[in-house]
């Protein structure tokens, strides 16, 4: 019975460093991986805003016949 117990403790002691481990891997990947996408999409949407004309000109639309 004893022995069982022990058992059962390590089993719970492994599983419960597996956790750890793996939360701490997700972090890790998080931290690095999620200030990239936000540079990113911040410099996407730069990009994108810049492009946009909400009233085309008459520059804007020369423009536009130049560039095809």
């Amino acid at each position: 019975m004893h022995q069982e117990a022990f058992n059962k403790l390590k089993l719970l002691t492994f599983s419960n460093r597996l956790v750890e481990l793996s939360d701490i891997y997700v972090r890790a990947g998080l931290s690095n991986s999620v200030p990239l996408v936000v540079r990113l999409v911040e410099e996407y949407r730069e990009g994108f805003e810049s492009k946009y004309i909400e009233h085309p000109t008459q520059l804007s639309i020369s423009s536009a016949q130049i560039n095809r």
